[in-house]
């Protein structure tokens, strides 16, 4: 079961206050309470606050809600907690009503409770709520609750513009200090997500290096660190090690924690982490999550192209045949090279598949994203049963496979539904409307919804995705059924180019001909050059248009002032650590 909680979470506190005596096998919770008695889970009776509390930890809602909800709806603010937790465990947009409605009432209570409400608030993505949370966050300072630099990171990285005067830094040099395993992780995650600043990377593999046992995430970055650099032994090594930590903690391990008064915080998802593990051993080969190279390769990019960067990154080999188009001995090392590491992450994958059903789906998810691992898997059958349990993560997987039409599957009405499915969970609703957005230009039930197509694309560009304003752009600058419009051409080219993406735009120029040839080719009539789709429409607008697209671009901002940058190329060979 995928858990819909803040990445790289370390530490799993299996009480919240009052609780004694509880002792955690993971995935085999040993139930007690208060140090007298074995609880059966078959016999009821009545609610009981320890037992909710025991099947949310063992993956088992439907048993959690029987016994939390009653008590929480008597008052008791132990249970409020742990059922708003329950609710924003779904994961889904409607969910989050009913988890925010319960943190509130539990804050009455139990003020420790407004970080956790803090936390809901700032995954919502609702810069107006910025007051409320930053309110939050000053309460429990006040009350030196150690998490606060916890959620103040997690506001900063979901509003990165509110990161002024080096205070992101400030704080994660503290929190990287605390003995808070929560704490320590978050800065983690800062390091992560801004890991293209001065000395970062370094920095996240220090930091990495002395804190595997807190963020097991941590073995992701350090195998990025180990194979970008080509340090094949150490890479082999990490991976083994990482393995063995992953089988231990989600299946045969124990991790007992004493108890806690800060509240109860979801397990780490392993499969996911081992699938990440996967991933990072091919992640510069083609991702089929990427909606850019997907278009390149369908043809759909022809007039309008994305920088070189991007052209880069799409040009990397799909399989290690291709390497060996390049002579020489340089291109058989490389070719070794690329198989190495293709062998690795399937060795990852083929573990991942000997697991539970969420370890086999993880493994699947990754599959369809680098179709050239694990070719004898039956993707679909393997995602079906996790997409059917309600996991956003492999319904988003499934999609991505039945509309791209990988190893012969094609069956784009499912996945639309799938996509549309997909709306419904914070976790997959941005890149959902994404692919919505693609699917209705391409046409892919038939004519393109140019209309659908820019409504789906406008609300995940201002949830920040980049490649939607990228599709907005390549739309206003004219495919059928779209009206050519320069200013809100440039407005989405300029948002696009905010998020580390120019557009190439090819112009045709008539030859000057000295000598006109009696019979002359069409195309050869022509030369083609590149500008930037940018500069190009900036050149043909009016005086008036400009002054229209300057104050567009203005509103359009607010609603994500900064944009993520694609993580540079060479960046994880500049980690060092000491």
């Amino acid at each position: 079961m995928r858990f819909v909680a803040t990445a790289g979470v370390a530490a799993l506190l299996a009480c919240s206050a009052g609780c004694s005596s509880v002792s955690v096998k993971t995935g085999i919770p040993v139930l007690s309470k208060g140090g007298e008695g074995i609880l059966i889970d078959q016999a009821r009776g009545l609610p009981d606050l320890e037992r909710g509390k025991q099947a949310r930890l063992s993956g088992n809602p439907d048993a959690a809600l029987l016994d939390l909800k009653p008590l929480a709806e008597q008052g008791y603010p132990d249970a409020m907690v742990q059922l708003a937790g329950l609710y924003q465990d779904r994961g889904t947009i409607a969910s989050l009503d009913d988890a925010e409605q319960w943190y509130r009432k539990a804050k009455e209570s139990i003020p420790e409770a407004g970080l956790s409400l803090a936390g809901l608030l700032i995954n919502r993505g609702n810069r107006q709520l910025i007051p409320e949370i930053d309110a939050l966050i000053r309460d429990a300072d006040r009350r030196s609750n150690p998490e606060a630099d916890s959620a103040r990171l997690k506001l900063l990285m979901q509003f990165p513009d509110l990161d002024v005067d080096g205070v992101g830094d400030r704080i994660v040099r503290r929190a990287l200090e605390s003995d808070l395993p929560e704490v320590q992780t978050q800065a983690l995650i800062w390091y992560r997500l801004n890991i293209a600043r001065d000395g970062y990377a370094a920095a996240l593999e220090t930091s990495c290096s002395k804190l595997l046992e807190v963020d097991p995430a941590c073995y992701v970055d350090l195998a990025h660190f180990y194979r970008y650099r080509g340090e094949r032994d150490r890479l082999n090594k990490l991976v083994d090690d990482a393995l063995i930590v992953f089988q231990a903690a989600a299946g045969n391990g124990t991790a007992d924690r004493a108890d806690s008064a800060r509240l109860y915080r979801e397990p780490i998802d392993y499969g996911s982490l081992a699938g990440r593990l996967a991933a990072a051993m091919v992640d510069e080969m083609l991702d089929e999550d990427d909606d850019l190279a997907k278009e390149r390769l369908s043809g759909l990019i022809q007039d309008v192209e994305d920088d070189e960067a991007t052209e880069a990154l799409v040009s990397a080999p799909l399989t290690t045949d291709i390497v060996s188009e390049t002579p020489g001995a340089a291109a058989a090392a490389a070719q070794a090279s690329a198989t190495q590491i293709v062998e690795l992450a399937d060795k990852i994958l083929r573990w991942m598949l000997a697991k539970d059903a969420g370890f086999r789906a993880e493994a699947a998810i990754v599959a369809v994203r680098f179709p050239f691992l694990l070719p004898e898997l039956d993707l679909e059958a393997t995602l079906r049963p996790v997409v059917d349990a309600g996991d956003p993560a492999a319904a988003q997987a499934l999609a991505n496979l039945l509309f791209n039409g990988q190893r012969g599957y094609r069956k784009p009405y499912e996945a639309i539904d799938l996509y549309k499915r997909c709306l419904n969970y914070v976790e997959t609703k941005t890149r959902a409307e994404m692919s919505l957005g693609r699917a209705y230009q391409l046409g892919i039930l038939g004519n393109p919804d140019p209309q659908a197509a820019l409504e789906y694309f406008l609300r995940a560009g201002r949830a920040g995705s980049v490649q939607a304003y990228i599709g907005l752009a390549r739309m206003f600058s004219g495919v059928p059924g779209v009206r050519p419009n320069r200013v809100n051409t440039y407005v989405f080219a300029r948002r696009a180019r905010d998020g580390g993406r120019s557009l190439l735009f090819r112009v045709r120029k008539l030859k000057l001909l000295t000598t006109l040839p009696v019979t002359i080719d069409a195309a050869e009539m022509f030369d083609i050059e590149k500008t930037t789709l940018l500069d190009y429409v900036n050149g043909e607008m009016t005086p008036q248009e400009r002054e229209q697209a300057k104050a567009l671009y203005e509103a359009e901002k607010a609603f994500q002032p900064v944009l993520r940058q694609p993580i540079p190329p060479d960046i994880y060979t500049k980690g060092r650590a000491s």
